[in-house]
Parts: structure tokens; C-alpha cells; sequence
């Protein structure tokens, strides 16, 4: 009878441990097939579990009693020398403190946890309290103290600390409502194990950083005060939607960084309410001023927060339409998590919602890491280029090669220019880049006669990153991966997008390729910055053609020049179709190409003009020619006015025939590629809509001398 009771026991113990799991969001699924985003280079197990195993101080005087979380007066006899811990982050404490030897069982969860000690993670695990607990293994453990999370008696907590109080095993119970709790449970589990200097130690540190927050958010001016939403990444993007409102830890940390939570103004019956998104429209659409997503899996928080930027009914809402939706990694993979983590997570929020005022977090999680877990700090991180190809970064790249000028630019913008040790032919004549880019050594092009791989290997590169265009271009695009393949380089390709693999088109790649190249780079606050600046004009075109009435709409086909006049010229005129950032263009300006009521092999069908007239001539409103040449686009525009037979389209014949100079070089051109991709779509939209768009040079020169430092 007695072992029955005390295996019934256990077994109700365990139950509530792994319910207790959300790591602060219940309602958030666990995910533990991701691949995390801060790795180490030297392991937890060659570092906590390297340290100096600590045995409990002789100045520490049992029997102690403390008052846990759930308010509950615990008394501990004796030094605890037989623990079982149900949750990871408590479990990182301890750790710290330099007693893991005494842990003996462990959470279902725990062995995911990157930040423990590999001898830790491999203890016996005692099962979940959503699949039920093994209480044999409990039981042979004999354990002589149980950690575990306090919600309050709303899942099996209080059950499972009245029947270990019946079994007379002692329960701590742990919760972390605010940030501040995590620091007392630091103190509370210090006075436990006898491990009050260096719980002091750790606390001291969580303290001040936080009393740094405290300073900065007094210094934030009232009118500069951001409204924010906090919501989980959703399954679907239309609802229901998730967010965290009162009583949620990670929701108060949006007001303790000096901001105001948005749900905070409306009275929930939870602390994690599901919403459809017309619904959050109506509440906090005119008022949103940052939107921050979290997930515990860094591919959906990227989906979703992609599919949020993407989504035209999310740009109903402020923070959508102005470019501000950020993403945080949560759990045991990120940094907002329960646990010492949450005060680089605390930065981590602050630095999104205001970067101007926070220091970069990634300095707080060295600190963290480094000098409390023993853990080298490198965060390698892993990204997506338009092929859809994930590569791995260890550490930042220091010596590139650009075969694409438009990505040099995004290096230069960076401020990362430096890095650069050679270029493809075509870099020398950008006139956005520095004479020291250009000068530097060049390794032929992707492009015909391809790439002199004898001057790429002398060059050493740790990174070739080049573009990807498709149609001419492809085999030598393939031959630099592969032949890359097999020297060792890592590529990344960046340009049209394999976009059922991005998720995005078109030019919107453009602002992806920012962001990504940001995190190679450690640059993400300043290619966020210039991602925000180009996503705000961006959705502004996209909230003007919304607007174009459709008696409005207009017939466009885009031509190019170079296939009309020239040497290039054969009779055969290349027209600009799906997956073109040209093509493309039209479309997100609020226009119909044409091009697109047929199914042609490639983004760059030929036609001849008969031909071109017999599919396009009665249709046609506007005619747009594209060239990087002025001479040859005049001459080509010039052509198409005065030659009779092209006088057989409608756009010709009603003069409707514009000419856009479009370079990856020239400063008098517009682009679709790069940060100034920009202009290229306010040039389209102007060309076509003149009475809705406004010229594209204004949004050039600001962003010239934003990010370029220079005059346009």
C-alpha cells in the first residue's frame, strides 16, 4: 500500500511538470525539430560540465524555509543532493550554480535545451505531463527534491504538489510573471542549494541590466512612445491570431522597455486570446506602430512573419504598412524564454521597438553566455537565397567575392564594403561603389565567357555571392555552384526567386535579400533600417494601386530596347513576362501586362512584330521600353513612334509610348534590383499612372543620402 501511494504520487508530480512547459506561452506549441539559431562552437558539455562542481557550502545552516511562488512555506531539511527538475531553464540555474551533478531526472523536454550540459540532457527523463509519467522511473530515483512550474492551479500543478507533499518528497514550485520573478527564483534556488554567492553573482548582473532598461525607457520622450502588438505566429495569417494581453510575462516586457502593449487596453478572460484578424484590424489597426511575432521554430516565425509583410489585408495595418514586423525566436532555441535568457530576450524586444535607444543584444547574450554558461558566443546562422538553397555561416565572411554589383551596393550599404576581394567584370563601371571596390580584382562573369576560377581560388574567398537571372545566364549560374561545390566556397545566389521555396516575388525579393544578407553580415540594424525605409514606400505603391478605380486599370506591355536597335537587334522582340522583375512591376503598380494572358516557356519570350501585334496590338494601353543604354533606348523609342508598322498597336498609335532607363550602374537610371529597386517601381507606376504616382526622384535622392552618403 505504501509504494502504491507513493508511485500514485509521483505519478501525479510528473503530470504537472510538463504541462507547466509553454516556457511562458502554454497555448504555443513546442517545437523541437528546429535547428537552432544560436549554436556554439565549443559545446555546453565542454563548458558548464567542465566547471568546478561545487558541493554545498558549510555556511549554509538547514533546516531552510522559503515561500515558493505558489505561496506555499517549504522547509528543506538538508541539503538537497537528489533533484528533480522538470523545466529546462530552472534547470540552466542550477547548472550556474555548479550542482548539476545533483540533478538525477529530468523533463521530456530538457534533452533539447542547447544551452545545458550534454551529461545533464542524458539523465533519466521521467516523461511529460501530456503523455503521463513514468512513476517507476520517478520512484527509483529517489528523488529528495522536485522543481517545477506554478500556473496557479490551472492545469495539474496543485494536484501534483499535494501528492508529493503525501509522499513527503519537498516541491518547489517556480513561475516567472514578470521579468523581475526570474531573478528571485535565481535568489530563492542560491538560498536552496547553499549557493548564495554565486546566485548573488548571477542575479547581480540580471539586475543590472535591467536597471539599464529601466534607464533607457526613462529617457524615451513621451512622443516617441510606441504602441506595440505581441502575437504568436499564427497557422494561418487570416486567424485566429494569438496575442499576448495582461497576466502574459512576455507581454509585460513590451511596457517594461518603455512601450505600450496594445492589448493591455481591452479586457480578456485569458492571457493569450485568440483573435481573427479583422478583429485586430478594428481594435489596433490605425494605432499599431511595431507588430513582433514569436514562435519556438525559426522556419514558421520566418513564414509567418513573411506571410504578415505579404498579406495585403495585414496592411490595413499601421506597423504592416510602414514596414515594422519583426520576429523573435522564443524557448529553449532563442533568448525570450524563462530562466537568466529572458534579460538578452528583454533586449532583444527593446532593439526592435527601439533601436535607436537599446544596444545591440547580441552583446548582453556574449556577457550571458561567455561569463555565466561557459559558452563560446558565435551564433552561426543559417539563410535562404533566392534558389532556395539554406546555407550555414559559422561566422561572419571576410573575404567576398560579388559577381553582382546590385549586392555590392547592399555590402556597401551595410557597411561591410571592406570585405570585398574581387568582382565580375561589369562591378568597375557601378557608380554607387567606392574606387577601392572597384579596383579590386576582377574573376570574369557569369555570363558567356564565365568565370576564371584560377583567380578565384588565388583569392581565397570564404564567400561568392552572385546573381541569379535566369534565361542566358543559368548555365553559368549553375556552373558557379557547382564548380563552388567542389572547391569548398559557399554562394549565395540572390535575384529572381524560386518563390514557391521564398515565399516572396519579385521585387519584394529585393527587401528579403536585405534582411538576409544582414544576418551574414552581423548587420541586422542597419539593413533592417534600410529594409524599413524601402518596405514603407513599397507598401505606399501598393496602397496606391489598390486605389485605382477599375475603369482605371490599363493594359501594359514592357519591351526591350536592346532587342529593337542595335547589335543585339535581330528581328525578334524579347517582351518582359511572369518572373521578370520588370513584368512583375507592371502588375504590383496596379496595371495588367498583357504578356500574362499567354503561356510562354520562358520569362523572356521573343516575338516578331507581326506576330507581337497579332497578340498585343488591339489590347495595349501603355508601351513600355526598357534599356540600360539612353542612346539605344531613345533610339529605340524614337523607332517604334515612327516606324508605320508599329503603328498597328494601340498604346503606339495613341502615343502612349514611355522609355525607362533601367541600370545596375548609372546614376541617372532607375533600378529593379538592389536597394534602389525602389525607384523602378515609382518610375513604372509614374510612366503608366502619372496621375497617381508621384516621379521616382525625390525617393532616390533620400535614399541616396541616407544610405549611400551621396548626392543623387
Amino acid at each position: 500500500m505504501k509504494s502504491n501511494k507513493k508511485f500514485l504520487t509521483l505519478l501525479v508530480l510528473l503530470v504537472l511538470v510538463f504541462s507547466v512547459f509553454g516556457v511562458g506561452c502554454i497555448n504555443q506549441n513546442y517545437s523541437t525539430d528546429t535547428t537552432s539559431k544560436t549554436t556554439t562552437k565549443s559545446s555546453p558539455t565542454q563548458s558548464l560540465q567542465g566547471q568546478k562542481t561545487e558541493t554545498t557550502t558549510s555556511k549554509a545552516k538547514y533546516p531552510i524555509t522559503i515561500t515558493d511562488f505558489a505561496g506555499r512555506t517549504v522547509t528543506i531539511e538538508k541539503p538537497p543532493e537528489r533533484v528533480i527538475v522538470l523545466t529546462s531553464y530552472w534547470a540552466e540555474i542550477l547548472c550556474i550554480l555548479g550542482i548539476q551533478d545533483k540533478i538525477v531526472g529530468i523533463g521530456k523536454y530538457i534533452p533539447y535545451d542547447p544551452y545545458l550540459p550534454d551529461d545533464v540532457k542524458k539523465r533519466p527523463v521521467v516523461g511529460s505531463s501530456f503523455k503521463g509519467l513514468n512513476w517507476e522511473t520517478v520512484a527509483s530515483l529517489n528523488p529528495d527534491l522536485i522543481i517545477v512550474d506554478w500556473y496557479g492551479g490551472k492545469y495539474k500543478d496543485a494536484e501534483t504538489i499535494k501528492k508529493a507533499e503525501e509522499l513527503g518528497i519537498p516541491v518547489i514550485a517556480l513561475s516567472a510573471k514578470s521579468v523581475e520573478d526570474n531573478i528571485k527564483v535565481v535568489e530563492l534556488l542560491g538560498k536552496v542549494f547553499g549557493k548564495k554567492e554565486k546566485a548573488e553573482e548571477l542575479a547581480s548582473w540580471m539586475k543590472e541590466k535591467l536597471d539599464e532598461v529601466n534607464k533607457i525607457t526613462s529617457q524615451i520622450p513621451v512622443d516617441r512612445k510606441k504602441n506595440v502588438l505581441l502575437i504568436s505566429a499564427p497557422k494561418d495569417v487570416g486567424g485566429p491570431i494569438t496575442v499576448y494581453a495582461k497576466g502574459s510575462a512576455w507581454a509585460s516586457i513590451v511596457e517594461f522597455v518603455g512601450a505600450h502593449n496594445l492589448a493591455f487596453d481591452k479586457e480578456f478572460d485569458t492571457q493569450w486570446p485568440k483573435l481573427d484578424l479583422e478583429k485586430i484590424i478594428a481594435y489596433w489597426g490605425d494605432k499599431a506602430d511595431v507588430i513582433i511575432v514569436t514562435s519556438f521554430s525559426q522556419d514558421k516565425l520566418e513564414k509567418a512573419v513573411n506571410d504578415i509583410k505579404n498579406d495585403p489585408r495585414w496592411r490595413e495595418i499601421k506597423a504592416v504598412k510602414e514596414g515594422h514586423v519583426y520576429g523573435i525566436l522564443a524557448g529553449s532555441k532563442g533568448f525570450l524564454d524563462w530562466g537568466p535568457r529572458i534579460v538578452v530576450g528583454v533586449y532583444q524586444m527593446a532593439g526592435l521597438i527601439y533601436p535607436e535607444y537599446y544596444p545591440e543584444w547580441k552583446l548582453i547574450a556574449k556577457e550571458l553566455l561567455e561569463n555565466f554558461y561557459g559558452i563560446k558566443y558565435e551564433a552561426p546562422v543559417t539563410v535562404m537565397d533566392s534558389m532556395g538553397r539554406k546555407v550555414t555561416f559559422e561566422k561572419v565572411p571576410e573575404r567576398v567575392i560579388v559577381l553582382s554589383s546590385y549586392w555590392a551596393e547592399v555590402m556597401y550599404c551595410l557597411g561591410v564594403a571592406d570585405k570585398i576581394v574581387g568582382i565580375d567584370k561589369y562591378t568597375p563601371k557601378n557608380q554607387f561603389l567606392l574606387e577601392s571596390v572597384k579596383e579590386k580584382p576582377q574573376v570574369g562573369s557569369t555570363y558567356k565567357k564565365g568565370i576564371n576560377w584560377e583567380t578565384v581560388a588565388g583569392l581565397n574567398p570564404d564567400l561568392i555571392i552572385m546573381g541569379r537571372w535566369k534565361g542566358s545566364f543559368t548555365s553559368g549560374e549553375q556552373d558557379v555552384i557547382e564548380k563552388s561545390k567542389e572547391l569548398g566556397f559557399k554562394v549565395l545566389a540572390f535575384g529572381i526567386p524560386d518563390s514557391n521555396v521564398t515565399g516572396t516575388k519579385m521585387p519584394y525579393e529585393n527587401i528579403r535579400i536585405i534582411r538576409v544578407l544582414g544576418k551574414v553580415f552581423d548587420k541586422e540594424r542597419r539593413a533592417e533600417e534600410l529594409a524599413s525605409f524601402l518596405e514603407k514606400y513599397y507598401n505606399e505603391a501598393l496602397d496606391i494601386a489598390s486605389k485605382i478605380p477599375a475603369d482605371k486599370k490599363k493594359n501594359v506591355l514592357i519591351v526591350y530596347g536592346s532587342s529593337i536597335v542595335g547589335k543585339y537587334a535581330t528581328g525578334a522582340i524579347g517582351i518582359s513576362y511572369k518572373g521578370s522583375a520588370y513584368a512583375e512591376t507592371a502588375e504590383l503598380v496596379g496595371a495588367h501586362n498583357v504578356a500574362f494572358d499567354y503561356n510562354f516557356s520562358t520569362q523572356y519570350p521573343k516575338l516578331d512584330l507581326e506576330k507581337l501585334i497579332a497578340y498585343f496590338g488591339d489590347k495595349t494601353d501603355v508601351l513600355i521600353v526598357v534599356d540600360w543604354d539612353p542612346d539605344r533606348l531613345n533610339e529605340a523609342v524614337e523607332k517604334i513612334k515612327s516606324d508605320p508598322a508599329w503603328q498597328e498597336i494601340k498604346a503606339v498609335k495613341e502615343g502612349n509610348v514611355v522609355g525607362i532607363l533601367v541600370s545596375s550602374w548609372r546614376k541617372d537610371a532607375t533600378a529593379l534590383y538592389g536597394p534602389r529597386f525602389i525607384t523602378g517601381i515609382y518610375a513604372f507606376g509614374h510612366a503608366i499612372y502619372p496621375e497617381y504616382y508621384p516621379d521616382w526622384k525625390p525617393i532616390y535622392e533620400e535614399l541616396l543620402k541616407k544610405f549611400y552618403g551621396m548626392e543623387g
